[in-house]
């Protein structure tokens, strides 16, 4: 039984064999096979091309009849086929390397030269990524790379770049082609061989594209992505770079500028601008592409830029721009060029700057459904990638002459470089703002700083503070508003990110910035900020308390008035919307800062604090009263160095004997303890301090305890114990 079960399992070879011999026979007469026989047809067209795939020997007597046939069925325009000449091409192919490399070429040289004579949309889309790929393997793997029979490689070649032109991604791929070519060649053992196939590779490409006409812009790219193609990967390849490689090198690099040259040449004449501006989206074009026409998922799916090519080679434009520029500027040649560079990027940073805004007003108060809200969500992931890609490129390029031409030739060179830098990355500043860690983050740093760096030289301060002044210019308070609110608190969150980098700035520049820009057009557009009682922007708000600090830390001629202003601002601003840590840290500073200015001011100012605290006499207020109390006790240390000290310890030894019970009392004096015993306090008042904080503690009748001022705590030797007993007797 089992035996029968194991014979009938067995294919049965005499069918099988007829089954092949019928396929075999009608596959001969398939000029006049009927088109519901296709389906038997693709099948031995398939099993013609896995047989040649898998060929051992060209001396087989039935390869030619199967070569004819693939090559009769490859030659045909008939759509019916269009199917199986697909399979047809791969079996062709797949004999590259071993034999008749000639005729093989000269073939695929037919079947390009056919689809750039009969060009159609859908036939070549079909078959395209295939034919791209056949021409890569077949230069990478012909034995006909030499000197003696490269003609056969040459007409391939110009067969493809002719093909290439025909089509909107021609150039990205014979690029993409040639790329694969360099690769393999450069990688061939033994080096010699490598060298030498490379040497035929890099004269075949310059000379097929010297001999293309140029009467078409298309074919124009199409010789410059050849030219590309090499050049990158014998930049990029994992092969040995020996002298005669590096050689090569050098000589691709020379046809691809002098390509690249005729290329922008050719793009700049009258006949070819409106073949070059009809791939340029023209204002009226964005203008129509608003969220209405994008709202639905449809388009969402296809608006994908960011997995188109040119999208994905966006890194590689921007570092052969910012090469060129480096070039340019160590040769010290051509900076109006480098100039108009710039200008171009800094007029579209503005673009995206206004455009962002735009978006983000006009969608703010949008009622949409659950799905538009998605749909939405997704649109902006989408402009976000573009954004942050966007901003590293412009980070390359502006690196470029900020930080890769040594000691800041580059900024020299090109005068408004410096400036143009930093009004980009403040139009850029919402995006920035949300970058991590990594090199694009620390290129970014490095170019702003620099840009910075220029701008504070002495001969450099007028372009300095004609900067920030028209920055900050335009957010100036409006005298039109109608209901007297401040023109900073109109603006939307695009445009606050943008002041928050001036003010961040400003905080950098402080001691170079002119004391008429800093009182007519700088302060006057962050006092309303100061004066929030709700913050709408925190990293807004703490920026304009941190510039009008470095103000005092500068002892700009304004701080005497803007003291007293500036104190009572930080007083009411706590509690709300201050906490307790940024209050006492404000104050303190503010203290600190004026102390070095002038000792009579700073006293005046920490008066303002104590008739604050002395002000809140309600029950309900004593917590706010102690909060305060704690806020004082911090400007011992500033005020140490002056002549105000004993007034200051009066002050808080009152406020303490006043506090309503022991436990408050106990608390505030180890604030006292450690605000005393730590840094800050001038060592010529350490001793006057510590003798009056332990005759305090007496009064008050505090107990020793660990924390509250004890003397092994405070350090106390015991000829200091000494003085410290006879100080309190």
């Amino acid at each position: 039984m089992a035996q029968q079960e194991t014979k009938s399992s067995k294919p049965d070879l005499k069918e099988l064999a007829k089954i092949l011999s019928d396929a075999y026979y009608a596959v001969l007469q398939h000029t006049t096979l009927a088109l519901p026989k296709l389906e038997g047809l693709a099948s031995v067209i398939a099993l013609f091309s896995s047989w040649l795939r898998r060929l051992g020997s060209m001396d087989d007597p039935r390869l030619k009849l199967v070569m004819d046939t693939m090559l009769e069925l490859l030659l045909s325009t008939d759509d019916r086929y269009l199917a199986l000449q697909k399979d047809a091409w791969i079996g062709w192919v797949s004999l590259i390397g071993k034999s008749q490399d000639v005729a093989l070429l000269e073939g695929m040289t037919k079947v390009l030269a056919l689809y750039t004579l009969h060009h159609d949309e859908q036939r070549t889309s079909a078959i395209a990524e295939a034919l791209d790929a056949g021409v890569a393997h077949a230069l990478a793997q012909t034995n006909t790379l030499n000197d003696f029979e490269v003609e056969s490689c040459q007409q391939l070649l110009h067969a493809h770049i002719q093909f290439s032109a025909k089509r909107a991604d021609g150039p990205r791929a014979i690029m993409t082609a040639i790329e694969h070519v360099v690769d393999v060649r450069s990688q061939e053992k033994p080096q010699s061989r490598a060298e030498a196939d490379l040497a035929t590779l890099v004269h075949m490409a310059n000379d097929v594209v010297k001999d293309q006409p140029e009467t078409f812009l298309a074919m124009n790219f199409a010789c410059l992505a050849v030219l590309a193609g090499v050049v990158r990967m014998l930049q990029f390849n994992q092969g040995k770079k020996t002298k005669k490689v590096l050689g090569l090198r050098e000589d691709a690099e020379r046809a691809f500028i002098a390509q690249l040259e005729m290329a922008v040449d050719k793009v700049s004449l009258p006949e070819h601008i409106n073949d070059f501006a009809v791939n340029q989206e023209s204002a009226d074009t964005l203008e129509t592409a608003r969220s209405k026409s994008i709202d639905e998922p449809v388009h969402i799916q296809q608006w994908r830029p960011y997995t188109q090519p040119l999208f994905k080679d966006i890194g590689r434009i921007s570092r052969a721009m910012a090469k060129i520029i480096e070039m340019l500027l160590l040769r010290e040649q051509a900076a109006g060029v480098v100039q108009a560079v710039l200008d171009r990027l800094v007029g579209f940073s503005y673009n995206v700057f206004f455009d962002w805004d735009q978006y983000i007003m006009d969608t703010a108060d949008k009622s949409m459904t659950q799905d538009e809200t998605k749909n939405f969500k997704d649109i902006e992931n989408a402009v976000w990638t573009v954004f942050k890609s966007m901003t590293f490129a412009f980070t390359v390029v502006l690196k470029a002459v900020a930080v890769d031409v040594p000691d800041g030739k580059g900024l020299i060179q090109v005068p408004n470089a410096a400036q143009d830098i930093i009004s980009v990355y403040a139009n850029f500043h919402f995006i920035t703002e949300h970058l991590g860690e990594g090199a694009g983050r620390e290129a970014y740093q490095d170019t702003l700083t620099n840009a910075v760096a220029y701008l504070l030289h002495d001969d450099n301060r007028c372009e300095l503070n004609r900067l920030l002044a028209l920055a900050f210019r335009e957010y100036a308070p409006s005298k039109f508003v109608h209901n007297g609110k401040p023109s900073v608190e109109l603006l939307s969150m695009v445009k606050q990110s943008r002041l928050t980098f001036f003010t961040d700035l400003i905080e950098q520049v402080m001691s170079h910035v002119d004391d008429q820009v800093l009182e007519n057009d700088i302060l006057p557009v962050i006092y309303p900020v100061l004066r929030w009682k709700r913050i709408e922007n925190k990293d807004l708000y703490e920026s304009a308390h941190t510039a009008v600090i470095s103000a005092f830390i500068a002892e700009k001629p304004i701080s005497r008035e803007l003291a007293g202003v500036y104190a009572r601002i930080l007083i009411d601003n706590f509690p709300e919307p201050m906490n307790l840590d940024q209050f006492r840290f404000g104050f303190n500073t503010l203290i600190q800062a004026l102390c070095g200015l002038d000792d009579a001011l700073a006293w005046l100012t920490v008066n303002q604090l104590i008739e604050k605290i002395h002000s809140l006499k309600q029950e309900k207020e004593i917590v706010l009263r102690n909060e305060y109390t704690t806020a004082l006790i911090d400007l011992l240390k500033p005020l140490s160095l002056g002549p105000f000290f004993p007034s200051i310890l009066d002050e808080i030894q009152r406020l303490i004997v006043a506090q309503e019970t022991a436990a408050m009392q106990k608390a505030t004096m180890k604030i006292l303890f450690e605000t005393v015993s730590g840094s800050g306090i001038s060592d010529m008042r350490r001793t006057e301090a510590v003798g009056w904080f332990l005759e305090l503690k007496r009064k008050l009748k505090i107990n020793d305890a660990k924390g509250i001022g004890n003397e092994s705590e405070l350090g106390i030797c015991n000829h200091r114990r000494q003085v410290y007993i006879e100080l309190c007797d």
